[in-house]
């Protein structure tokens, strides 16, 4: 393969330009001048080595126009599989987010049921105090007693007085 001058030019000013410098027009250029010039290993190198600078579309009809796809095949498989492992990254993350907050509202559910739970079981209000002749028999409540008129006080649910009579 005889290098020319246009190519020399074209290959320093793409290995002075970094990656990060984002210079998709020169890797354009060099690819353009590949296909031109029927250099297909050059043109499937360039993808390789460019595959940061390469915009796919662009490298893909590149090829399709100019029956090079045997030669971008490579490349395509390369971004195909950067860009599913990518994807598979953000479908595992927004899934362990839905899951967070899935188990906290369950925690909040919880925490609610439990203090609805413990609001059942207190009395819903503090028995009044006794009247003048009234005692207080078995469970809290409250009985008129007949005390003052020598009879003794019912019992509470049925049940014999404890004690004698």
């Amino acid at each position: 393969m005889q290098i020319t001058s246009q190519v020399l030019a074209l290959l320093a000013r793409l290995n002075a330009s970094s990656p990060q410098s984002g210079d998709h027009e020169l890797v354009e250029e060099l690819l353009v001048y590949f296909v031109e010039r029927g250099k297909k290993e050059c043109f499937a190198s360039c993808l390789f080595i460019c595959y940061e600078l390469i915009i796919p579309d662009v490298a893909l009809e590149l090829a399709r126009m100019n029956n090079m796809i045997d030669f971008v095949f490579p490349y395509l498989l390369q971004f195909i599989r950067e860009y599913t492992t990518k994807v598979d990254e953000i479908v595992k993350d927004k899934l362990e987010v839905v899951q967070e907050e899935k188990s906290k509202e369950k925690e909040e559910k919880d925490l609610v049921a439990q203090q609805n739970m413990y609001a059942q079981l207190l009395p819903l209000s503090l028995p009044t105090p006794p009247m003048p002749g009234m005692q207080v028999g078995m469970g809290g409540c409250f009985q008129l007693g007949m005390s003052g008129m020598g009879m003794p006080p019912m019992p509470a649910y049925g049940m014999r007085p404890m004690g004698g009579y």
